[in-house]
């Protein structure tokens, strides 16, 4: 019997997440708790092991929401502050548990958290405390950690590039995407059980794809349940869940638990 796998969405919101600072709520009805977005991150468990994706500048508020106690590994997307800047708020999961925690970047977003949080990496004269994370570098190659066989996805996020995971081919994440470097993957990931994938606002954007663009591949993908992430207060939860719903297309939204 397959194990089946916990998913449990910690944020689903942009970089500046919904409600906006001074209370700007966009397109989004303020009355519906599903319109409130925390910056992107997700959890996985299966078998008592888990993998958290990105540790976006909420995490603390995630965990404690999400009645989290213990992660795994990490594993970043990019190096971009929506989805590192979290990190230090890993330091009171490393004490409770008594351990290191692994985390997985490709090497820019590995460098770049060793050297803006390297108190969490070595040990030093200056803060004293005591390092909590081991960085592994992600090459793009297919990887087991925690028990997931995870596939690798690079692909185009403007200027820089990032990651998307598939795991044990009935998962697949794709967040701060412009296009797919694999022209085939759409392909690849066809029927597959769930899919996350990024879907920033209506409008062009220089380093996310546009709304059309992801509704497009969520067709051709024809996943058993698609779920839009990374939305801004551009797009308002029930507007897309009436409208798309009846393709199995979803909105996201912060806390939602699914098991596959």
């Amino acid at each position: 019997m397959t194990e089946k796998t916990e998913i449990n969405v910690f944020g689903c919101g942009s970089s500046f997440g919904v409600p906006l600072s001074h209370d700007i709520w966009g397109n989004c009805d303020k009355s519906n708790p599903k319109n409130q977005r925390t910056r992107p991150s997700i959890f996985l468990k299966k078998a008592g092991k888990s993998i958290l994706i990105d540790t976006s500048p909420d995490l603390r508020k995630q965990l404690i929401d999400n009645k989290i106690d213990n992660v795994g590994s990490v594993l970043y997307t990019h190096s971009h502050a929506d989805h590192i800047h979290g990190i230090n708020d890993l330091r009171t999961i490393s004490l409770i548990n008594r351990k290191k925690i692994p985390i997985y970047a490709d090497k820019l977003t590995l460098e770049t958290l060793q050297t803006s949080f390297s108190y969490l990496f070595t040990k030093s004269s200056t803060h004293g405390y005591e390092p909590i994370l081991n960085g592994n570098i992600l090459d793009g190659n297919s990887v087991e950690i925690e028990g997931f066989k995870i596939e690798v996805i690079r692909q185009n996020h403007g200027n820089i590039d990032s990651y998307g995971f598939i795991f044990d081919n009935k998962i697949a994440y794709n967040l701060d995407i412009k296009f797919f470097y694999d022209e085939n993957y759409l392909d690849k990931i066809k029927g597959i059980e769930c899919w996350f994938v990024g879907c920033l606002r209506y409008d062009e954007h220089p380093s996310h794809a546009s709304y059309k663009e992801v509704i497009d591949w969520a067709q051709k993908v024809n996943a058993n349940k698609t779920f839009l992430s990374h939305m801004t207060a551009h797009i308002d939860y029930d507007t897309e869940y009436k409208k798309l719903s009846g393709s199995n297309v979803f909105p996201a939204y912060d806390g939602l638990k699914l098991e596959v």
